[in-house]
């Protein structure tokens, strides 16, 4: 055989092996399609307790969050305002509710000490906040969400929260307003009461919505 035709074939031969080697080569992907495979692929490995729930279509993302009223000291036989905004990001859907209690204790200023009180035994007054009643309000619509004043040591602890009857939803930009009134006759109280539910983005909030409390 001439050596031409040697090197034809060897031609042709190397022709077909890149061929096949570049049509294994999968097709390229820009970065926004690599990243979103990465992120699938990172979440299926996941456990449903570790997987993030901020991840995901702007509109569909929900996450665990919780706000703290403000805690002014509550003077004897006094009342009080405190207040819980909700940031414009997203609306607030409030699951569950707990309270911790201090009782300041000291003659004067130099002395003042807060003690906190163990809201989890009923049955010892002097662990708890005898006196001292809430009172939740709307601040936009001034709409109360109980018929009377709730006495703060029938909220829970963080330990074991108190479950809403029913979840409450909060707008972005709303305010909650929460009113302390003291009936002690000496004893000065610092309350905090914390709301905890979900952030959810009211672009798509009823479908959300059913998913977390449904």
């Amino acid at each position: 055989m001439p050596q031409y035709q040697h090197e034809l074939m060897r031609n042709r031969r190397m022709d077909g092996a890149l061929k096949k080697r570049i049509a294994t080569v999968p097709p390229v992907q820009t970065l926004a399609q690599a990243n979103q495979q990465a992120q699938t692929t990172a979440l299926r490995q996941m456990t449903d307790s570790m997987r993030p729930m901020n991840i995901g279509d702007i509109n569909r993302v929900i996450w665990p969050f919780w706000f703290t009223f403000t805690a002014p000291e509550v003077n004897p036989n006094a009342s009080i305002s405190g207040f819980m905004s909700v940031t414009q990001e997203a609306g607030f859907n409030i699951l569950t509710m707990c309270k911790t209690v201090f009782l300041r204790t000291g003659i004067d200023p130099a002395t003042y000490q807060y003690v906190a009180l163990d809201g989890n035994n009923p049955d010892d007054d002097l662990a708890n906040a005898n006196g001292l009643t809430i009172t939740l309000k709307d601040s936009q619509s001034s709409r109360v969400f109980m018929s009377q004043p709730l006495p703060i040591d029938d909220i829970g602890t963080a330990e074991k929260p108190t479950v809403l009857p029913s979840p409450q939803f909060l707008l972005p930009n709303s305010t909650m307003e929460i009113g302390y009134q003291n009936n002690h006759a000496t004893n000065v109280y610092v309350p905090f009461v914390t709301f905890f539910g979900y952030r959810v983005r009211i672009e798509n909030s009823q479908n959300i919505l059913s998913n977390i409390t449904g």
